[in-house]
């Protein structure tokens, strides 16, 4: 798998962080080390109104995506739902959380279990257009995205402590 990140201001540590939890998380999600090594993610951190997105990259194949776009929203992630500044610690969490959540929608990509559509999204041949906040929440790709983020946030940071202490780091952000 190639992995690219695209960030500013984002010290050593969370760059090891953000290409570990990449690792960790497409590792959990699709075992086929064959299809996992023909996967390129490119991974943009920037403003994004909805905190994140993940799409086929422009020059990948439709029908059988290899090549993806992940953008997550390190600005939003300084506050937290009630407007608190969080610490480093919340901020890279969320961060990562995010990426999480994304990397479950290039795992439904990748397996055809989702696929972008002119009239929306494509979920195992039923078209999905929600109409509201409300209905978008209730669409099955995004019950499961929301569903694993945090199953594999926690897990990832089960395993970053000896990810650090094989790298000669120290705890994370």
């Amino acid at each position: 798998m190639i992995i690219k990140l695209h960030a500013r201001r984002i010290d050593t540590k969370m760059r090891v962080a953000i290409y570990a939890m990449t690792e960790f998380a497409m590792s959990t999600l699709i075992p086929s080390t064959r299809l996992r090594n023909n996967l390129t993610i490119n991974i943009h951190l920037k403003h994004h109104p909805e905190g994140g997105e993940a799409m086929l990259s422009e020059f990948t194949n439709p029908k059988k995506p290899r090549e993806f776009k992940v953008i997550v929203d390190q600005y939003q992630a300084e506050v937290d739902n009630y407007d608190r500044t969080r610490t480093d610690n919340e901020w890279a969490h969320d961060v990562l959380k995010t990426l999480a959540h994304e990397l479950v929608h290039v795992k439904q990509y990748v397996m055809g279990e989702l696929t972008p559509s002119n009239n929306g999204m494509v979920w195992k041949k039923t078209v999905y257009t929600p109409a509201n906040l409300m209905d978008y929440f209730q669409t099955p790709y995004e019950i499961e995205a929301y569903g694993r983020e945090k199953g594999l946030l926690l897990g990832f940071l089960a395993r970053w402590e000896e990810i650090e202490n094989e790298m000669g780091m120290t705890a994370l952000p």
